[in-house]
Parts: C-alpha cells; sequence; structure tokens
C-alpha cells in the first residue's frame, strides 16, 4: 500500500512565501511596465475657458482668490482642488492621475480577491483596467472626467471591502473601507455636474437594505451595514457640498455650489428655452427668432441685444455652425456660456448677487409674459438642461442612448482625440506652473538654407493657418559652403500636423512646402508658383515621438514611427468582446443552476444600474441638446463595467483538478 504524502506546516509556510514573492515580484514588474508607458506623457496646455484652462486657472489662483467675474465659480472646483494639491506637493498632474489611478485599481483588485479567494480575478482587473489605452490617452487632458474615473475604483473597492468586513471584529479594514467609500462616493457626486446620477445605486442599496432591516439597520450606529454602505455616504455627502456652498456664499455671496446651478441663472436659461418660437432646429432651443421674441417682453434680456445681434454673436454662431450644421444659429452648448459672457460684458457680472438679480429679472419678465397669454410657451416641468419641444428629439434618445454605451466596451484610444495645443502665452505659464510639465514646450523650428534671391521671405504656415513670422532674406545670409544661397532660420511655438514652410517672391509670389516632406540634412523643393531648392539643416516639428519610439529609432539607426497605443486599442477592442461573453456565460450558467449568490446579483445589479443609468442621460442630453456621445463623458464606467464581469466570474463553480492518487 502506497505511503500517504501529508504537507507539513513548515512546507505549507514556505509555498505561502514563495507564491507572496512570486504575486508580488509580478506586480511590481507591471506596475513600472505602466509607468514607463506615460513615463514622458505630460497635461496638455489648451485654450479651452470654460474646460481645461478653467481648471488650471481656477487652481493658480487656489480656488477662491483672485477677483470675481462671470467665470471665477462658474464649474465645481473639486479637480480644481485636486490639482491645487498636487501642485502644493510638487507632484507633476500627470504623474499624479497615474499613481492615483493605479493605487485605485489595485485596491478594488484587492477587494475582489477578499470577495472571491482567487488571485487571479484580481490580477486580470488590475492589468486590465490599468492599462487600457483609453487612460492613457485621455489623462493628457485636464479635464475633472480623469478624476472621476480615478474615483471609480476607489469607490468600488471600498463598497466591496464593505461587505467583505461586515462581520469583522476590530482591525482596521472595517473602518479604512468605510472611510474610503464615504469619501470617495462624496467626491464623485461633487466633481461633475451629473453628479445626481450616483443616487441611483444609493437609493437602490437603501431600498433593498429595508428588506432585511434587521441585519442592516439593527440601530444608527456608524457600525451597522445601513450607515456603513448608505448613512456615512450620504452624509459625507451633504457635508461636502454644504462646504462648496458655504465658502462660495463666504467669498462670492451666493450660497451654490458652483454659478452655472444659482436659481437665477438656472431659471433664466429655462424660460427662455420655454419660448415657443415655432419649429426648431435640433441641438439649438434658444433660436434667433426666439431671441427676438424674448427682447420684446424682457427689457432685462433686451441689455443683451448687443452682443448676439452684433459682431461676438455673429463671431459665436460662425464658430457653432462647425458643429451643429444650422448656419446663424448659436448652439445649446454655446448659448449656456454666451448669457454669462453677454452679462459679463454690460456689467451685470460686477458681483454674483448682482448677477443673480439680473438673471432673476430675465426669468420674472418672461413667465409674467407666459402666465399672461402675451408670449407662447411650451411646458414649464422640463429641465433647463433640456429642449421642451420633445417632438423632435425624443425619437432620437434610444439610438444616442446605445451610442453612448458602447464607448464603454470601446478600448480604442481613437475616440479620444487628442488636441494640438494651442494655450496663449500667458495661459501656457499657468499650466506649467500648476500641472508641472515633464517635457519643454513643444516648438516648431526649421533651420537650413534655399536659392532665393535677397528680398524674397520665408514664414511658417501652423495647422493650415496663414503664415507667420516673416523673415526677409539678405545678403548678409550668404552661406559660403553653398554658392548661391542664404541661410534661414524660423521658429513658432506649438507643433502640428499640417506645419509648412511658405516663401514669397518680391512680386508677392507664393510656394509652400508641407513638414511632412522635409528631413534634417536633406534637400527638397517648394510647390506652387514658387518652386525652388532648399537645404535643412535642422527640423524640429509635427508630433513628438514618445520614448519608445525614440529608443527603437536609437537601436535601429533611423527613424521609426509606431503607433503603440492604437495597437493596444486594437487588443482591447477583442479583450472586450471576450469579457461581454463572460458575462453572458456567467448569466447562462446562473440559469443553468438556477441560484446565484444574493451578493454577487446586488454587485452586478448596481454596477449594471450604474452604467445603464450614465448612458441613458447621456443619450438625452446628445438627443436634446448637445453632442453627449463622447468617450470622456462614458469613460468612468469602464471600470465599473470590467469589475461587474469580476464580480460575476467570481459566482462561477471553481475548477480544481482532481487529488493524484499518491496523495491525501
Amino acid at each position: 500500500m502506497q505511503e500517504a504524502y501529508v504537507i507539513e506546516p513548515g512546507e505549507r509556510h514556505g509555498r505561502r512565501w514563495r507564491w507572496m514573492v512570486l504575486w508580488g515580484g509580478a506586480g511590481v514588474l507591471a506596475l513600472l511596465a505602466r509607468l514607463f508607458l506615460s513615463s514622458d506623457r505630460d497635461i496638455l496646455a489648451l485654450n479651452s475657458p470654460y474646460d481645461e484652462y478653467w481648471f488650471v486657472h481656477s487652481a493658480a489662483r487656489l480656488v477662491w482668490g483672485g477677483n470675481y467675474n462671470q467665470m471665477a465659480f462658474a464649474n465645481l472646483p473639486v479637480y480644481s482642488i485636486w490639482l491645487a494639491l498636487q501642485n502644493a506637493l510638487g507632484l507633476p498632474a500627470r504623474l499624479g492621475i497615474d499613481l492615483a489611478w493605479l493605487s485605485g485599481v489595485a485596491y478594488a483588485a484587492y477587494a475582489l480577491v477578499r470577495f472571491s479567494g482567487r488571485r487571479w480575478i484580481g490580477a486580470a482587473f488590475w492589468l486590465l483596467c490599468a492599462f487600457h489605452p483609453l487612460f492613457i490617452a485621455m489623462f493628457d487632458r485636464a479635464l475633472s472626467e480623469t478624476l472621476l474615473v480615478v474615483l471609480m475604483p476607489w469607490l468600488l473597492g471600498a463598497a466591496l471591502e464593505v461587505w467583505n468586513t461586515r462581520a469583522m471584529q476590530g482591525g482596521r479594514r472595517a473602518p479604512v473601507a468605510t472611510c474610503v467609500l464615504a469619501l470617495s462616493f462624496a467626491l464623485a457626486f461633487h466633481v461633475r455636474k451629473e453628479g445626481v446620477l450616483f443616487f441611483v445605486p444609493l437609493v437602490l442599496l437603501g431600498a433593498c437594505s429595508l428588506l432585511h432591516r434587521a441585519q442592516w439597520w439593527p440601530s444608527l450606529r456608524t457600525g451597522t451595514l445601513g450607515m456603513r454602505f448608505v448613512g456615512l455616504p450620504l452624509l459625507a455627502t451633504l457635508v461636502l457640498g454644504a462646504g462648496l456652498a458655504g465658502m462660495n456664499y463666504l467669498r462670492w455671496g451666493v450660497a451654490v455650489r458652483y454659478e452655472l446651478a444659482a436659481p437665477g441663472y438656472e431659471r433664466a436659461i429655462a424660460a427662455l428655452n420655454r419660448i415657443d418660437a415655432g419649429p426648431g432646429l435640433l441641438h439649438v432651443t434658444v433660436t434667433r427668432k426666439a431671441r427676438q421674441l424674448a427682447y420684446e417682453h424682457s427689457p432685462t434680456f433686451r441689455e443683451l441685444q448687443g452682443f448676439f445681434e452684433g459682431e461676438p454673436g455673429r463671431v459665436l454662431a460662425v464658430h457653432t455652425a462647425q458643429f451643429t450644421g444650422h448656419e446663424g444659429e448659436i448652439g445649446n452648448g454655446w448659448f449656456y456660456w454666451a448669457v454669462r459672457d453677454a452679462g459679463a460684458m454690460v456689467g451685470w457680472h460686477s458681483s454674483a448677487r448682482a448677477a443673480e438679480t439680473k438673471y432673476h429679472a430675465i426669468a420674472n419678465e418672461l413667465e409674467a409674459a407666459f402666465d399672461a397669454g402675451r408670449l407662447p410657451a411650451y411646458p414649464a416641468w422640463t429641465p433647463s438642461f433640456l429642449d421642451p419641444d420633445l417632438g423632435k428629439w425624443i425619437g432620437r434618445v434610444p439610438g444616442s442612448s446605445w451610442g453612448a454605451l458602447r464607448l464603454v466596451v470601446d478600448g480604442s484610444p481613437a475616440s479620444v482625440r487628442l488636441p494640438a495645443e494651442n494655450a496663449t502665452p500667458q495661459q501656457m505659464a499657468s499650466f506649467i506652473e500648476i500641472v508641472g510639465r515633464r517635457n519643454p514646450v513643444p516648438s516648431t523650428r526649421v533651420r537650413g538654407w534655399i536659392m532665393l534671391p535677397p528680398g524674397a521671405s520665408v514664414g511658417l504656415s501652423q495647422g493650415g493657418a496663414e503664415p507667420v513670422g516673416w523673415t526677409m532674406l539678405s545678403d548678409l545670409g550668404r552661406r559660403p559652403d553653398v554658392p548661391g544661397a542664404l541661410a534661414f532660420s524660423l521658429a513658432a511655438p506649438g507643433a502640428g500636423g499640417d506645419d509648412a514652410l511658405v516663401v514669397r517672391t518680391a512680386d508677392g509670389s507664393l510656394g509652400r512646402l508641407p513638414f511632412s516632406q522635409m528631413r534634417a540634412g536633406a534637400m527638397a523643393t517648394t510647390q506652387g508658383a514658387v518652386a525652388v531648392t532648399l537645404g535643412v539643416d535642422e527640423l524640429v516639428a509635427g508630433r513628438r515621438g514618445d520614448r519608445i519610439e525614440r529608443w527603437l529609432s536609437q537601436l535601429r539607426g533611423v527613424p521609426v514611427t509606431w503607433d503603440w497605443l492604437a495597437r493596444l486599442g486594437q487588443l482591447y477592442q477583442g479583450i472586450n468582446i471576450a469579457l461581454l461573453a463572460v458575462l453572458l456565460v456567467a448569466v447562462v450558467a446562473w440559469g443553468v443552476r438556477r441560484f446565484v449568490p444574493v451578493p454577487v446579483l446586488a454587485v452586478c445589479g448596481i454596477a449594471g444600474t450604474m452604467v445603464v443609468s450614465r448612458a441613458v442621460l447621456f443619450g438625452i442630453l446628445d438627443a436634446s441638446s448637445w453632442n453627449g456621445v463622447q468617450a470622456r463623458y462614458m469613460a468612468p464606467m469602464i471600470p465599473v463595467f470590467v469589475f461587474m464581469v469580476a464580480v460575476a466570474v467570481s459566482a462561477l463553480p471553481q475548477w480544481r483538478p482532481l487529488p493524484s492518487a499518491g496523495r491525501r
């Protein structure tokens, strides 16, 4: 009879340590690899006064510093506070967002391991989220959505850890999970305007807890499951909201979290939207005809007529027509801000209270005209950000919602189009100060010689725009090494894919040569009315190659262009299809077994509700008001989706090999 093999305690302890070293080493290598991929990336400096630049400028003035204007507290300041804290610590914003993201994903992965008992589920979740190409690209922008993306794994991991530690007595895990859940929920609620969506899973969880009141709500002590899951996150959200409103009241005189949520402004926009000026245009609620009616019935709004019907309004209409396709009309996404800019131009925004008085006056005058029947109006129940003319957009909601939902499983970084940096010198200084750039400001430079006579000029054209920095050639620049050639040197801030060198002769004839057709150390010929030969000694232009491309170029000795992020996106397209298939298999397995653990069902149900509710909201906004089907809006739901799949997999039967005959 074969002798049984028994694992001694010391041997078991040694195996455990070997596995810990193996997993720990693999984790460190994966972390270093992920940080390497974004080690030379920076926050883009963009001239976007209502988005990126607003957050950076707000952080530069410490949120509540400086003088009041119409932009002082127009947005929620949580992301600006985050940037200011990183700046105070001397941490580059691009590195900071990476570290916060990777640590949050690690915490959620740890919670998954404790929940499922399977290390590979946590490891797979971390790898899928950490290396997602969408976030590698998206974190290059100073948008509040990036902080919301970071908060999601902290929120998910803390919620699962609260469940994992429900029966734990003593220790640090339970109080840490409770604090992280309350704080991350409150920050996620207040970092973006659509934070009210987080009440959907909270209300759903609260309703479910009432079915098991004895277990969830034995008392109102902070240690009960109901208080940890529902009560404390709600309390933290109320406290943070009250704090933001209180600071704004003390500094600006209006007790709101941000000025676009001020009652007077919201009433004014809602009243303007209600004007029934006949069949309208998609994504244009307040048309020119509606504005004319508003001027007639609101003397206060008439004060803005010079802005909307003058040169500023015409320029704005030309700009928005590129996106809405409606010539001469101002799209909704710009009209909300244009009202404030127009008010500032005529002096309404001398203070926040003065501006509120004016906006209340617009609402009062228009509502009086509605009530008296002098002005036709749509029903008053629609929110200020929706077009009350439901007939023209309601049918588009399913398609728009589906388009938003599909972005959750779109791994391609092409869905996040990174614009070329276009910040002004003053704005660039703010970006450099606050986000801590690790790379020099991009620039375009070209130096060499050209076969043109003295008196001709050379200049730079960036992005197809008119040439700038014209430099006249002279005899002083004769090149002794190239007979008949004159030296030239041009430089301009920024770099784009459409840069070109432009030549102009004394009679005004022009020639052009794209930078894409020039190489340092080589000659080329301009195109157009003036065809001349030039030689390039130095060329710095176009997309700056990342570290991987530079290393490959040095190894091979020739320039190498490798868009590894796009390749990674193609890989994730297949991975996302596999994740959907795994989720379907899990659902089928639950149906066959006719059993699914309640915690798994609850997590998947709440996570699915979060994803669908956000897709529906932005689908409604896309159908009604402005382009809501953008990857930046749905990106926070990607870790929620992956987390849901991981929890679903944890409920599948665990396969174990049969013990060998010689062991027991």
